[in-house]
């Protein structure tokens, strides 16, 4: 059964990309024990129930994005350590809960997806508590994360323009992020540009796993004729072949991590 891009984002995307990355953040940045966190855009829930094995049984987990595939994939997964979890479908333009109600906010990856950014970021500080954190990651400038501008090169030289202008990669000035909080009443912003190596056991793979979670992406490639098809894998493969390993590929990847109060 070929799985729904939720399922293929589960299944390929979060082990290899987004597990590592919220490992990094949260360990980097942990919500105390019993403290109540929201993940916005939570996707399949991967920030939710890592963070869920911080809080522990006394704190609270709530997980909230606009699709409710993502979400159905998010509600199949456990919580960790006891922790309470809950999942709903709503918009990150209307947060339903009431003010001051999260020790913390959490937002990887979905920022630059919205659109009302700045709508967004009041929502997060309106339902913070004073003094609360608002975490955050936005994938930083294409040329730091080489997967992804193979794509784009690819995408370019055998679509066009308008394919190669991944969705992701809308927001990746730093400052552009840093002045976006700031004007949503945050007063201490940090937006720092951290690395992580993504995993894959071959270019063909990774280019699989990010199309099968990607319908945009996936759509582009299937339209193209077998012959273009291979020209296009070959031209990624070229591009990556430094970052080959004995175990596949290692290959760098860059975020811009948020941390506001």
């Amino acid at each position: 059964m070929i799985p729904t891009p939720a399922e293929a984002y589960e299944q390929y995307l979060v082990p290899a990309i987004f597990e590592p990355w919220a490992t990094k953040v949260l360990r980097a940045h942990p919500p105390k024990p019993g403290s109540r966190v929201l993940d916005v855009a939570c996707g399949t829930g991967i920030a939710a129930r890592s963070t869920a094995a911080l809080v522990g049984g006394t704190g609270r987990v709530d997980g909230v994005d606009a699709d409710e595939a993502m979400l159905a994939v998010a509600r199949r997964a456990h919580a960790h350590d006891g922790a309470r979890l809950a999942w709903h479908h709503a918009s990150a333009l209307e947060l339903p809960f009431e003010a001051g109600r999260f020790d913390a906010v959490l937002c990887f990856e979905g920022l630059q997806f919205f659109a009302d950014r700045a709508l967004a970021v009041r929502e997060v500080r309106r339902v913070l508590r004073p003094g609360g954190m608002f975490l955050g990651t936005v994938w930083g400038p294409l040329a730091e994360n080489p997967a992804y501008e193979a794509l784009a090169v690819g995408l370019r030289r055998l679509v066009s323009d308008d394919a190669a202008r991944l969705a992701p990669f809308t927001l990746t000035d730093a400052g552009e992020i840093r002045t976006l909080v700031r004007g949503g009443r945050f007063t201490e912003v940090s937006v720092t540009l951290e690395r992580l190596s993504i995993a894959a056991p071959s270019a063909e793979l990774l280019v699989e796993w990010v199309a099968a979670g990607a319908p945009t992406v996936r759509h582009n490639l299937a339209r193209l004729p077998e012959s273009q098809r291979r020209e296009f894998m070959d031209l990624v493969t070229t591009r990556l072949a430094r970052y080959g390993t004995e175990a596949g590929l290692s290959v760098p990847s860059a975020r811009n991590v948020i941390v506001a109060r």
